[in-house]
């Protein structure tokens, strides 16, 4: 009887493995099958009171909510990475949140706001975006959410289609698979971006002009 208990305990334990194993590589894609983690995916940086926080370009930064200590690091030292200028704007897109209790009296940057809804996207938020997010006088921006992954993660990768020119197959791949923490629970985001006219939010931002 022990044997059989210890053998039926072995393979419910390797079964749980397996299946431990198979969901890890689904949910972390390219990166998680082994391979490098594409140079063009943004890179991992470490600040005080940032957690999250990758450099998606010398123009673009991600991160989740920054703590109190995070933004008097920032205001005291607003470089992220050697060689890159400082942060001119903090780009909120929390929807019930403000950035303004927790950073500290006269910031060296600009505290920015889009009421971003998870389960909602508009396009005139992502239009807010791009006009933030490419304005000479407001980068390099800081852009995030609560965890910045998700909301995050679609304005990064808007901006890599809308700014950069790629595609959004590329896109989606680094936003799920970049291992920012992708909730799979809104996949509407990624049924947002599939349908999104980025011709049309692009045509949009350039007509309305650089935010002020």
């Amino acid at each position: 009887m022990t044997l059989v208990r210890s053998g039926r305990r072995t393979s419910a334990l390797f079964h749980r493995r397996l299946l431990l194993g198979v969901i890890v590589l689904a949910v972390g894609g390219t990166a998680a099958q082994g391979g490098p983690r594409p140079r063009k995916w943004a890179v991992p940086l470490r600040a005080p009171g940032f957690e999250n926080l990758h450099r998606v370009t010398g123009d673009l930064y991600r991160s989740a909510q920054p703590s109190a200590g995070g933004f008097a690091a920032l205001a005291a030292q607003p470089i992220l990475l050697k060689g890159d200028r400082p942060v001119k704007t903090v780009l909120s897109l929390r929807a019930f949140n403000d950035d303004g209790p927790l950073t500290p009296a006269h910031p060296p940057f600009r505290l920015e706001q889009i009421r971003f809804k998870t389960w909602h996207p508009e396009d005139e938020d992502v239009v807010k975006f791009l006009r933030i997010a490419t304005s000479p006088d407001l980068r390099p921006v800081l852009v995030h959410c609560q965890h910045g992954s998700d909301r995050t993660g679609t304005m990064v990768a808007i901006y890599r289609i809308a700014v950069q020119g790629w595609s959004k197959d590329q896109a989606l791949d680094e936003m799920v698979n970049g291992g920012y923490g992708f909730h799979p629970m809104w996949e509407n985001l990624r049924r947002y971006i599939r349908r999104l006219d980025v011709a049309a939010v692009k045509a949009q931002a350039a007509h309305d002009g650089p935010w002020r």
